[in-house]
């Protein structure tokens, strides 16, 4: 070990604590913008979150809604390939009922 005095250990000492110091410092800074950015992170996660239950919610009205129009074009589509039979065979009795009034 070195022979110093005591003014210069003393002297050392304190360099050595500024240095920790400052060093602390720019540590506290950069936790503090740290915490802004995760908090800012928080954030965008809820309005994300918020958009997606939103889009969410639209995709299923539009799925209930393309499932309606489905039904209703089968249903149409059914009706008029059974019936067309059933009103071709009658059409000649439906005009003669008309005619004879």
């Amino acid at each position: 070990m070195q022979n110093l005095e005591p003014q210069d250990f003393q002297n050392q000492v304190l360099n050595r604590l500024d240095r920790i110091d400052s060093r602390l410092s720019a540590l506290e800074d950069k936790v503090d913008k740290l915490e802004g950015k995760v908090d800012k992170l928080e954030v965008d996660i809820r309005e994300t979150v918020q958009r997606v239950d939103k889009w969410e919610e639209r995709f299923l009205q539009l799925s209930r809604d393309n499932l309606s129009i489905s039904r209703t074009v089968i249903i149409a589509a059914a009706a008029a390939t059974i019936f067309t039979p059933l009103v071709q065979s009658l059409a000649p009795a439906i005009a003669a009922l008309l005619r004879a009034q």
